[in-house]
């Protein structure tokens, strides 16, 4: 097979056939079809980063260093953020807080996919929550690369019971902000702005394993000259115990 290199392109949602989420999810699938004849941790990459937006000029300037984006982060937040949460170590890639008495139990994940220049109304709406039910910890991506994916900013919940109800609360707090929707996460709004994840039991996380799994499928029907690749890795997915229509494990 001959590399392909094309762009990371977002198709428009149909709403009528599943909502943003489910639109990106198959949009990443094609792309990964077309760009197949990577390597497969190249090609497990490219799925896992689908929906990434352009590192811009404009954002490189806005935000040239850490300082910049903790103040851009940070700016609508007030003294809640500081008072009711703790800055945890950061990594390269986010920084995080907990909750000051948190559980450190971890039964799941909500997405909320903000467009960048939402994220400072948004994290101030988190940051807000400190007592809402389980909520436990947050995160939001570091430096102006970090906040183009799709999955910049992510609230971690002790119990996973209390998911929908935090959705309902952050959706209705957040209305009218853009969004940008995570692939092959479950849809908890049509826009794609919130979603969930439960992380595979080993920790490692569901959408890298799941990125990784469907560029091992895609590899298996080349080789196999299965045609319909995409359809033959979705297949293969339900085989590990995914449900292909919501991203969930089929035990939830």
């Amino acid at each position: 097979m001959t590399e392909v290199e094309p762009s990371l392109t977002v198709d428009d949602p149909d709403p009528a056939d599943g909502g943003r989420i489910a639109e990106l999810s198959r949009s990443a699938l094609r792309y990964g079809e077309r760009v197949m004849a990577l390597p497969e941790p190249r090609l497990a990459g490219r799925i896992y980063d689908f929906g990434r937006r352009p590192l811009t000029d404009r954002l490189r300037r806005q935000f040239p260093d850490a300082a910049a984006m903790s103040a851009f982060v940070e700016s609508s937040c007030g003294p809640a953020l500081r008072r009711d949460w703790h800055e945890l170590p950061g990594t390269p890639h986010w920084r995080r807080w907990a909750v000051v008495g948190a559980s450190s139990r971890i039964e799941g994940k909500l997405y909320v996919s903000v467009a960048p220049e939402a994220l400072p109304e948004a994290v101030a709406t988190i940051a807000a929550l400190a007592r809402a039910p389980s909520i436990a910890a947050f995160k939001v991506a570091a430096g102006a690369a970090g906040i183009c994916r799709p999955d910049r900013l992510v609230v971690y919940v002790s119990a996973f019971e209390d998911l929908p109800n935090l959705g309902t609360l952050l959706r209705g707090r957040l209305a009218g902000c853009p969004a940008d929707g995570v692939p092959f996460t479950a849809a908890l709004t049509p826009d794609g702005m919130l979603s969930w994840a439960v992380d595979r039991p080993s920790g490692a996380s569901w959408r890298q394993w799941l990125a990784g799994r469907l560029a091992q499928h895609l590899h298996a029907a080349a080789d196999a000259g299965v045609p319909g690749p995409g359809r033959f890795a979705l297949d293969r997915l339900g085989l590990d115990g995914v449900d292909t229509v919501r991203w969930t494990p089929v035990m939830v």
